[in-house]
């Protein structure tokens, strides 16, 4: 299970990745349940009707979690967008 917070469409997963690679800190953020119930066709677990679930906390982080303040994503401006899309092809041909 992965966590966001509502800025982040979790149905889009360049975003989510990004949540993933900017707000997770392993040793903080990764939560693992062992020994829960799970379907039995998860043939994946050690025993049947039985394994482990993962949750991760992508969100932005509480003042109590961490010393540190977040950054916002950059966005680029639209005109400086369209102007590399239309020099992409010409800057990075196949030689």
């Amino acid at each position: 299970i992965i966590v966001t917070d509502a800025d982040i469409d979790v149905r889009d997963w360049s975003q989510v990745l990004w949540a993933l690679s900017t707000k997770v800190d392993p040793a903080r953020d990764l939560m693992l349940v062992e020994n829960t119930p799970v379907d039995y066709l998860d043939f994946s677990s050690p025993v049947a009707n039985l394994g482990s679930k993962l949750g991760l906390d992508a969100t932005n982080k509480w003042p109590a979690e961490t010393s540190r303040t977040w950054g916002l994503p950059i966005i680029a401006d639209a005109s400086i967008e369209a102007r590399v899309d239309a020099l992409w092809s010409q800057l990075f041909a196949s030689r």
